[in-house]
C-alpha cells in the first residue's frame, strides 16, 4: 500500500468515525433533530466513495461492510426500542452496497482504460526511440564500424551483469539501449583522433573525451530518451571523482551508469585497439581489480567475475555434452 493509499485509507475511517460519534451524541431525545440523522446516514456515502476511487471495487465493498456496521450499530443503540421510527433508516443498508459496488466498478473501468492508453502510448514512445536509436546507430557504422560492434558486446555484458544484480526489466532495457549508443559521440570526433595509432597526446585526449557530451546531445534529439543519455552522461565517471565529463563520485552518479562503466572497460581491454593488444578474460579481470574503490566499482566488478564465471562453466559444460555425444 502506497502513502497516498493509505492517506486515504485514514481519511475514509476518519470520516466514519466522526459521522458515527456525531449520530451516537445526538441521540434521540429530541424530534426535531431526526432530520440530522438521515443527512448523516447519506454521509456515510462520503468515506464510501473514498475507499471506491482509491482501491476500486475491493475498496468500495469494504467500505460498505465498514460503513454499514457503524450505521447498525447506532440503529441499535439508539432507536432498538422504536423500531417504527427506523423504519425509513433500515432503507440505507441497501443503498451503500450499490453505491460502493457501482461506484468501485466505474473507477475500476476508468482506471483500466487510462492503463490500456497508457501502455499504448508507451509502446508508441518506446517505438520511436528504438527507430531514433537505430538510426544513429547505422550512421555510426558507415563510418566506424568497430564502435558499434564493441557497443553491442558491452551491452551484452552490461546487461548480464544488470541480470545477476537483480535489475528489474526496465531498468535493464535502458542499461542495454545505453550501452549500445554509449560511444555515438565519436561520430562527431576528427578521424585523425578516432583512428590514430598508438597514444593519444593531452589535447587529443581532450578533445576525445567530448564524444560523451556529444552523445547525450544526439540523444536529447530523440524523443523518450533522457534516462539513457543520463547513463551515457555518467559512463565515464569513476567512484573517486576522477572520472569526466563532470568528475562526480560514486555517492553521486547513478549505479546502474557504474554497471555500463565496468562492461565498457573490460570489453575495451579484451579487445584489439591501435594502441594495445586484446588481453585474455583472466588479465583483464586482473588488470581491473586494481582499480575496484577507485575506477570501478567493486560490486558491479564482483558481479562481472560471477557472469563470466557462470559463462565459462556453461561452455564448459556444453563442450563436455558435445565431446560425448561424439564419442557415443
Amino acid at each position: 500500500m502506497s502513502s497516498s493509499q493509505k492517506t486515504q485509507l485514514l481519511r475514509a475511517v476518519a470520516w466514519t468515525v466522526v459521522i458515527t460519534a456525531m449520530h451516537f451524541a445526538i441521540g434521540t431525545r429530541s424530534p426535531s433533530l431526526h432530520w440530522l440523522h438521515i443527512l448523516l446516514a447519506g454521509m456515510y456515502l462520503i468515506p464510501i466513495m473514498i475507499a471506491s476511487v482509491t482501491f476500486e471495487r475491493r475498496g468500495g465493498l469494504l467500505a460498505t461492510v465498514g460503513v454499514s456496521l457503524a450505521y447498525l450499530a447506532h440503529l441499535l443503540w439508539s432507536w432498538g426500542d422504536s423500531p417504527m421510527a427506523n423504519l425509513d433508516q433500515y432503507a440505507w443498508f441497501g443503498v451503500y452496497p450499490v453505491v460502493g459496488v457501482v461506484s468501485g466498478h466505474l473507477v475500476h473501468t476508468a482506471n483500466f482504460r487510462k492503463k490500456q492508453r497508457d501502455e499504448v502510448i508507451a509502446r508508441s514512445q518506446h517505438a520511436e526511440t528504438i527507430n531514433g536509436i537505430t538510426g544513429l546507430l547505422t550512421a555510426v557504422s558507415v563510418r566506424d564500424a568497430a564502435t558499434v560492434s564493441h557497443s553491442r558486446r558491452v551491452a551484452e555484458i552490461a546487461t548480464s551483469i544488470g541480470t545477476a544484480l537483480g535489475y528489474e526489466e526496465q531498468v535493464l532495457s535502458n542499461l542495454r539501449l545505453a550501452a549500445l549508443v554509449h560511444d555515438i559521440g565519436k561520430a562527431g570526433i576528427a578521424d585523425a583522433i578516432l583512428f590514430k595509432h598508438g597514444p593519444l597526446d593531452k589535447d587529443q585526449m581532450d578533445a576525445m573525451r567530448e564524444h560523451v557530451d556529444i552523445a547525450v546531445t544526439m540523444l536529447r534529439e530523440i524523443p523518450g530518451t533522457d534516462e539513457i543519455a543520463r547513463l551515457v552522461a555518467q559512463h565515464h565517471e569513476c567512484p573517486d571523482g576522477t572520472g569526466y565529463p563532470r568528475g562526480l563520485k560514486a555517492e553521486d552518479s547513478d549505479p546502474v551508469a557504474a554497471v555500463l562503466r565496468v562492461a565498457d572497460v573490460f570489453t575495451a581491454l579484451t579487445e584489439s585497439r591501435p594502441y594495445h593488444e586484446a588481453m585474455s578474460e583472466a588479465n583483464a579481470l586482473h588488470e581491473m581489480e586494481d582499480l575496484v574503490g577507485t575506477k570501478v566499482d567493486g560490486t558491479v566488478f564482483s558481479a562481472l567475475r560471477s557472469v563470466l564465471s557462470n559463462t565459462r562453466g556453461a561452455t564448459s559444460e556444453t563442450t563436455d555434452r558435445e565431446s560425448a555425444g561424439e564419442a557415443i
